[in-house]
């Protein structure tokens, strides 16, 4: 791979598209379920792991148990977007980021101002609704009482999130994937290249290069052509300033010729 640059790349680059991992919300204070020891300590606590408790069967069947893990374990978590968020937004405000893919449900990237987001799995902040009359519920809302009911049917509300066990609406799918088969390049933060969404759509990948950027190196790092390993808020913030700085001196260079 050899010495490169990242801000040369997304400066460069034509259609840039952006998965992001697990990674990303670790760095920003949120504990990751796939952790083996948050796992554990799940699995201790509630006596069933975290894919038998947030799953639709369990939500179905022990609303009052999902919903204990549900608020302690999901909406407790709930935090600001950092600093890579806010890079990412600044990215798409450039012109050069057209969108975002993701699996994460605490809406970090639209919280720190990212328009084009296709959350697959949706977030604790949108769609909570009632399950028979489909009336919205806020995440205010969730927080009350053993189980939140709906006002008007008395049900348990179902949470704005894809619960293991659902299917996920293949109309985003679909759009994310189109919006991958037109992308140059692809940005990978936070993930390896075998993780499950990174397997889904770099089938439908056909451009330029593959920038992966995560914590530590992965066998399967040789499937994408940069690799860059670190804190991922620490390689963003650097590309960003670099970047603005080779803008700033085009727009110098385009003024002074005008002039």
């Amino acid at each position: 791979m050899g010495h490169f640059s990242l801000a040369e790349i997304l400066h460069n680059s034509n259609y840039l598209v952006c998965l992001t991992g697990r990674e990303m919300i670790v760095e920003d204070g949120i504990d990751s379920m796939r952790d083996m020891k948050t796992a554990y300590e799940i699995e201790l606590k509630y006596g069933y792991s975290p894919e038998e408790v947030f799953s639709a069967q369990f939500f179905s069947t022990r609303s009052e148990q999902f919903y204990e893990f549900y608020r302690e374990e999901v909406l407790a978590q709930e935090k600001e977007p950092g600093k890579a968020y806010y890079a990412l937004a600044a990215l798409e405000e450039m012109g050069i980021l057209k969108c975002i893919i993701t699996r994460q449900l605490f809406n970090l990237d639209k919280r720190a101002g990212c328009q084009n987001v296709y959350n697959l799995h949706g977030n604790i902040y949108d769609n909570n609704h009632c399950p028979r009359c489909g009336r919205i519920y806020s995440i205010d809302y969730m927080k009350k009482g053993k189980v939140p009911l709906c006002e008007k049917c008395g049900v348990p509300i179902h949470p704005g999130v894809t619960l293991l066990g659902e299917m996920v609406e293949i109309g985003l799918t679909t759009r994310a994937a189109d919006e991958v088969s037109k992308a140059d390049t692809l940005l990978i933060l936070g993930s390896d290249m075998r993780t499950e969404m990174v397997q889904q759509f770099m089938k439908y990948f056909h451009g330029d290069k593959v920038v992966l950027i995560h914590g530590t190196p992965h066998y399967a790092d040789k499937e994408a052509d940069y690799c860059l390993y670190g804190k991922i808020t620490d390689i963003l913030a650097s590309a960003l300033k670099e970047l603005c700085e080779k803008v700033e001196d085009q727009q110098i260079l385009c003024n002074s010729h005008q002039g």
